[in-house]
């Protein structure tokens, strides 16, 4: 008994399709990932969805708390607070961050909690980020993507 011709192709696409890589389904669901848990200031290079589990300090002149390098990240503060060497502090021409992402970074969301301290608190830098729920305390430099130091 003969195969009918037609049902070959049809045999060959399903087996193309069962045994294809799934390399893009993964890249879709990379903005899906978490929550990853955050315990200290550090560097997000990876999409997703990340969660404070306890307050962060951050006792620097310079430099950034949380430094977000990838596009697609949420970061869940879930209540707790990010602080930084407080506005008694005399800051450098720029002071540190709380939270900062690049400009050509996008689909950045920063939720629920606190930070204080800092001479920038929050600076996304690009459009179509979201921050609600977040209490800021202390920050001395405007709230723009666009800041420059005082006296350039």
């Amino acid at each position: 008994m003969r195969t009918p011709a037609v049902l070959v192709p049809i045999v060959l696409a399903l087996a193309a399709i069962i045994l294809a890589p799934r390399g893009g389904a993964q890249a879709q669901d990379a903005r899906e990932e978490g929550p990853f848990e955050i315990q200290k200031c550090r560097t997000i290079e990876k999409p997703g969805s990340y969660k404070l589990v306890n307050n962060l300090t951050f006792t620097g002149t310079t430099g950034t708390c949380l430094t977000i390098t990838a596009s697609f990240v949420t970061i869940d503060l879930a209540g707790f607070t990010i602080t930084g060497p407080g506005p008694a502090f005399v800051f450098p021409p720029n002071g540190p961050t709380g939270i900062v992402a690049g400009n050509d970074r996008t689909g950045i969301a920063v939720r629920d909690g606190t930070i204080s301290g800092f001479f920038r608190d929050v600076d996304l830098g690009s459009d179509g980020s979201i921050v609600e729920g977040l209490r800021v305390f202390g920050g001395t430099a405007p709230a723009t993507s666009g800041y420059a130091p005082r006296g350039s």
